[in-house]
């Protein structure tokens, strides 16, 4: 589990790294910056937090069902790098918007958007990767998979499901009020 944890931390800075020279390199091309977050500031969506649960339960459903098919496979293991590296960029480019529209302060107002979800997306997410990787580099190495695996892969399937679920609630729920105030107050 330690080996796996450092591999992913790995995988995941790596993706940060190049998500922050990405995003630092098309403000320095461009001249100002390209991202959507003015857009997502201003625009306010008309979909009521029941809704925004069902789009946000739809989004992360889909990856973590084609996960779960590809964990049996030897793609589980690609799926799984892919993955680790794309939410690095994507956290890395999100971290250049915040500190270069508002300096330091952003970064940390950046951090508190995170907050309540966080504590259920990291470990959620981390179990979900670690219960795919182990399944999928049994299926490399051409082990035999009894009843046994498959039901440990499922039961940590689920117990990541279940913490995935509390993140998308605390996302659609708690989080927009959060970041509502954050704005109003720290920005």
């Amino acid at each position: 589990m330690k080996k796996n944890l450092r591999l992913f931390l790995i995988l995941y800075l790596a993706g940060f790294g190049v998500g922050v020279l990405a995003g630092d390199l098309f403000l320095k091309k461009i001249g100002y910056q390209t991202s959507l977050l003015s857009t997502y500031l201003t625009y306010a969506p008309d979909l009521e937090t029941g809704q925004f649960f069902g789009e946000l339960f739809l989004q992360r459903g889909k990856f973590f069902f084609l996960g779960a098919v590809c964990g049996v496979t030897v793609l589980g293991m690609f799926l799984v790098v892919g993955g680790l590296l794309w939410a690095g960029f994507l956290g890395g480019n999100l971290a250049v918007l915040f500190l270069t529209q508002w300096g330091i302060r952003g970064m940390g107002a950046g951090f508190l958007c995170l907050f309540p979800q966080s504590l259920f997306y990291i470990p959620g997410w981390l179990l979900y990767f670690f219960a795919v990787w182990q399944m999928s580099r049994k299926s490399l190495a051409g082990a035999k998979r009894n009843k046994e695996d498959y039901k440990a892969y499922f039961f940590f399937l689920s117990m990541a499901a279940v913490l995935l679920l509390l993140g998308i609630w605390s996302e659609s729920y708690v989080n927009q009020k959060i970041v509502a105030w954050i704005i109003e107050n720290f920005i």
